[in-house]
């Protein structure tokens, strides 16, 4: 058998591999990752509003209007994670064929195919859309400046061209780390066409400008406006460091929003960009340096497996046989960046991993390595060690989602919630029911939703216009000491609701709120 052989068969047997893995977990309990995509998914298939909806806020309006064409014709086909499940396994394979396209010692290219299995794994299991964005920018990247992979190229640029559809920031950033890398590391660019420089750039200028202009032309200004605003401030560092030390008085309506409870309080985008440059002015302070450290290690610290992940990007890169100078040049600038963008902006442990993704372009790059072939091995098996552990923890939350979903369907047969329904601390994400146009969901969100066309449109399916109009109101919460807020939130905004009656699981609580006479609203 001639080396080439061998090496077409070792990767088609991690092709193989890599699909049926992601078969398998798409048959699995898999769950979003965060409730962005949960809500994006519940709009486009018509399971929030009563009807498919073609625009979702952030992904792509074109993206956005394809499913919801297509969820009007199949409803119960779950197409939003079938295409995330698609690209993921899309950027997997491309990886892998760059892999085995380079002339690095088969152990290692085998440790390679693992740890990019182990990314697609992950994202399959906990799938979140700026994620899968900027795996697919880094994959595209990788192929198609690879002039070795000209039969790949197509498919390189169909996996940016998604990348962008699907957050158009996340392969703004990957890109950024290529540049940055081409700079220092010369034969990253090995390969480098401007024509499909331009190209690219193309598809990039095409997609963001028709973003804008759909989103000028279509989706209400009003909302736009106050939906920037709100991230300003929802997203501020200080601000969540803030809610999350409870140093917001809760007589001050900004301890609401904390909690993202702010659809009808009497604050507008004025307010919200003034309390913006309020808290810009916390983040010239020493202090704020050191809380920046703080929220960063524990970020990494409630995502260990994304930190596995960059502690052995790390590791490989500081054991590639390259000048010592080259990486101190790099890797501390990049740093210094990176530290520098954590100070001003609230960075989770999916947007950490995307930037230290950067460290692959020079790694890929350079077959010689420090490391010995038996540890080499070793770190397979650590590898395989990490995902069985992965898989263990996967299993043990989704059967605590499966438990959950039960004692909430078993809530909603024992009561009669037609009343609005909402939930305080229970994320959208625990929800494992296929919510769709046929199967709509059961209660009522909020966060970047409230003040928006489709929450109105939710709103009347339902039958009020606002959350003022309410006589009576369910809550749902895990059985907890701590008070809860959005009754309080309630009679904030429209005073007069009190306990009527309390139903409890073994672990949830369904409280039904009721707004006494004196204070009902009128006709």
């Amino acid at each position: 058998m001639s080396l080439s052989q061998a090496v077409d068969k070792s990767f088609l047997f991690w092709a193989i591999g890599l699909f049926l893995g992601l078969g398998m977990i798409w048959f699995l309990p898999w769950r979003f990752q965060t409730n962005d995509d949960v809500m994006m998914m519940w709009l486009v298939s018509g399971a929030y509003t009563g009807e498919p909806e073609p625009y979702a806020v952030f992904i792509h309006p074109w993206l956005s209007w394809l499913f919801s064409t297509i969820y009007s014709f199949f409803p119960e086909i779950n197409w939003y994670g079938l295409t995330w499940f698609g690209v993921n396994f899309l950027s997997a394979f491309l990886l892998l064929k760059k892999i085995w396209s380079i002339t690095f010692p088969a152990i290692q290219k085998h440790f390679w195919s693992l740890f990019i299995a182990l990314i697609s794994f992950h994202f399959a299991f906990f799938p979140q859309f700026t994620l899968i964005a900027g795996f697919a920018a880094l994959a595209g990247l990788m192929v198609i400046w690879d002039s070795s992979l000209p039969r790949f190229r197509l498919w390189a640029f169909l996996a940016l061209f998604m990348g962008l559809s699907i957050r158009w920031e996340s392969v703004a950033l990957i890109s950024l780390e290529w540049i940055w890398a081409a700079l220092v590391f010369l034969q990253v660019k090995d390969g480098f066409s401007i024509s499909r420089g331009l190209l690219l750039i193309s598809f990039a200028v095409f997609l963001v400008l028709g973003k804008w202009a759909y989103e000028e032309c279509l989706v209400s200004p009003d909302y736009l406006d106050f939906n920037q605003a709100r991230s300003k401030v929802l997203d501020h560092p200080v601000f969540v460091q803030q809610s999350q030390e409870g140093t917001i008085p809760d007589s001050s309506d900004w301890f609401f929003v904390g909690s993202w409870m702010f659809e009808e309080l009497p604050l507008n985008r004025a307010d919200f960009l003034a309390k913006k440059q309020e808290l810009n002015l916390h983040l010239f302070a020493w202090e704020a340096v050191g809380d920046g450290l703080i929220r960063l290690f524990r970020v990494q610290r409630t995502e260990l497996f994304k930190s596995m992940l960059i502690g052995f990007l790390f590791l490989s890169f500081f054991t590639t046989k390259t000048g010592g100078r080259q990486k101190a040049l790099f890797l501390g600038l990049w740093l210094g960046f990176y530290l520098v963008f954590n100070h001003f902006n609230l960075l989770l442990g999916r947007v950490n991993l995307l930037f230290f993704l950067v460290l692959l372009f020079p790694v890929l790059q350079f077959p010689d390595s420090l490391v010995s072939r038996k540890l080499t091995a070793g770190l397979i098996v650590l590898l395989v060690l990490f995902l069985g552990i992965h898989t263990f923890n996967f299993f043990k939350e989704a059967q605590g989602r499966l438990a959950f979903q039960e004692e909430f369907d078993q809530m909603l047969s024992e009561e009669n919630t037609e009343s609005p329904l909402f939930l305080e601390g229970v994320m959208e994400y625990l929800f494992t029911d296929h919510f769709n146009q046929n199967h709509q969901v059961p209660f009522l969100s909020y966060g970047w939703i409230s003040r928006s066309p489709m929450q109105e449109k939710a709103y009347e399916i339902r039958g009020f216009t606002s959350q003022r109009e309410m006589d009576e109101f369910y809550l749902l919460a895990f059985q907890s000491p701590d008070p809860l807020i959005f009754p309080d939130y309630m009679n904030r905004i429209y005073p007069g609701f009190t306990l009527q009656s309390e139903l409890k699981s073994e672990s949830l609580v369904l409280l039904h709120f009721i707004k006494s006479k004196s204070y009902s609203s009128g006709p």
